[in-house]
């Protein structure tokens, strides 16, 4: 009963969404026909008036020739000469408006022969006019001038009753779509409201079974309630004792990555320059490959040391936020044969570690964003302090970004939204400034109180201190308890080997012997 209950209201909260959705696809439908009927009712207007001036220049063209003819006068025909540009305008617009329209178009070309009619009445009176007046005259007598006239008046008024119509007919339809529009504004009201009377009465229906079933679930709750209380104490041991377990792995396991791979590295490097030091004379093609291999393990050393200094940048750490951008911008313009101009004030004060690693980061953003997308040559860094506020400006002569770069900031763009949250997790606020063709301006502004407190801590700096000094080919590390075992090529090159202690008190291990799990 419940279930059916269930699937009615279901259906019935289905059908009212369905119905919404549909009133709405249809009210903005009316809306986009309201926008087109207002757009053809501004260009009928439009229509009208130039058919208006075209039939006005007409009379003012007529009446310079009238004026002409009757005083001689050659300044009577300035009104004329003046129409005949106009009238020549309005008659290519008016073209080009009914060009796909071919019921208009015939229209027009009715209206454009007699326009043309008149126009060649009246230069041939001018023509007469000026060798003979009482030849034009008579011309004019004849009626003919008249008859053009109105045949022009006729085909221009023809238009406009057309225009007109069109006009009539597109309020007509804007009314219709804005009744339709308050039907379905009416017609969603009514559906909102059923929808909340059937909800309400579910949820009604829903308390009161609810309700009933309460009271039967109460003593299998209080007979269960015990055992999931002795289970929950367990697992929650059981979960605190797995993320113990799981931060401690995690510990170990980045304790000996960072501890042990270069040890190991360098390690097996040193084995191979042995033996390819044996084997160069009897062996020269094996040898060949050998100093390839070498070569890989150098480039596995240096993309080790890179990945480092991408995560944490030893020469931020060790030597500071001006130090470390005038060395990333050295190696970003040597990379990519830029002309640089880097400015970076002595006045600026030791910074906090996670402001300097976020104004890093900004200039290593934007410097890439120059490098990948902007094409630039040149690119300029002004850090500076005054006033409070440290001001760091990034920018360069690039294609610059798209018109519509702030809308796009919210969609795919993740490194600009990743500066802004650097900057505003500092309290400080991000400018960008963009031309097409004229690069990219990117000025940061951090309050110096929320950027300058307590010196580095020496972890850091130890760690820092570690990373930078690491030499490419620095025998294994052996500060841990556990000793670094060497390759059996490596213990064999060492001829006469004396076992020694470890720090931990635990002698190395032999060439051959097991080392355990």
């Amino acid at each position: 009963m419940f279930k059916q209950s269930m699937l009615r209201s279901t259906l019935l909260l289905a059908g009212g969404i369905a119905l919404t959705v549909v009133v709405l696809i249809a009210s903005e439908a009316g809306n986009i026909r309201l926008r087109q009927g207002y757009t053809q009712v501004i260009q009928s207007q439009q229509v009208q008036g130039q058919i208006t001036a075209l039939l006005g220049e007409l009379v003012n063209a007529e009446a310079g020739q009238r004026g002409f003819l009757l005083t001689g006068k050659e300044s009577y025909l300035q009104p004329y000469y003046q129409a005949l540009p106009r009238i020549n305008a309005l008659m290519s617009a008016l073209r080009n408006r009914y060009a796909d329209d071919a019921e208009a178009l015939k229209l027009f070309t009715q209206a454009s022969t007699a326009v043309n009619r008149k126009l060649t009445e009246m230069d041939l009176t001018l023509i007469y006019g000026k060798r003979d007046v009482e030849v034009a005259l008579d011309l004019v007598r004849t009626d003919f001038g008249k008859q053009t006239m109105d045949n022009a008046r006729r085909g221009l008024e023809a238009l406009l009753q057309r225009e007109a119509g069109s006009v009539s007919q597109s309020l007509e339809y804007a009314d219709r779509d804005l009744a339709l529009s308050r039907y379905g504004i009416g017609l969603l009201t009514a559906i909102n409201i059923v929808l909340l009377i059937v909800v309400g009465l579910q949820h009604s229906r829903r308390m009161a079974v609810s309700e009933a079933a309460r009271s039967e679930l109460e003593e299998e709750s209080a007979r269960l309630d015990s055992m999931v209380r002795a289970r929950t104490r367990q697992l929650s041991a059981l979960a605190s004792h797995l993320q113990r377990v799981t931060e401690d792995e995690k510990t170990r396991l980045a304790r000996e990555l960072h501890d042990e791979l270069g040890a190991i590295l360098t390690a097996t490097k040193l084995d191979m320059h042995w033996v390819r030091r044996r084997i160069q004379e009897s062996h020269p093609d094996v040898a060949e490959k050998l100093t390839r291999v070498m070569l890989h393990v150098d480039q596995g050393i240096q993309i080790k040391r890179r990945l480092i200094e991408d995560l944490r940048p030893t020469v931020l750490l060790n030597l500071g936020l001006k130090e470390a951008i005038g060395q990333l911008v050295e190696e970003v313009a040597a990379r990519n044969q830029w002309d640089s101009d880097v400015k970076l004030a002595e006045a600026v004060p030791p910074l906090r570690d996670d402001a300097a690693i976020a104004l890093y980061r900004i200039v290593q953003e934007s410097l890439t964003n120059a490098s990948k997308y902007a094409d630039a040559r040149r690119v300029a860094i002004t850090l500076d302090c005054a006033d409070g506020v440290l001001l760091l400006t990034v920018s360069d002569n690039g294609r610059g970004l798209p018109a519509d770069f702030e809308s796009r900031r919210s969609v795919g763009h993740h490194g600009l939204l990743g500066m802004e949250q650097r900057v505003i997790a500092l309290g400080g606020t991000l400018d960008i400034r963009s031309e097409a063709g004229a690069g990219v301006t990117i000025r940061v502004e951090v309050p110096l109180t929320d950027a300058i407190v307590a010196p580095p801590r020496e972890e850091d700096d130890d760690f820092g201190d570690e990373l930078q000094d690491e030499p490419e080919s620095a025998p294994p590390d052996t500060s841990l308890d556990t000793p670094v075992v060497a390759p059996a090529s490596m213990a064999a090159s060492t001829p006469a080997a004396t076992p020694t202690a470890t720090p931990g008190g635990e002698a190395p291990r032999q060439q051959g012997q097991d080392t355990g799990p």
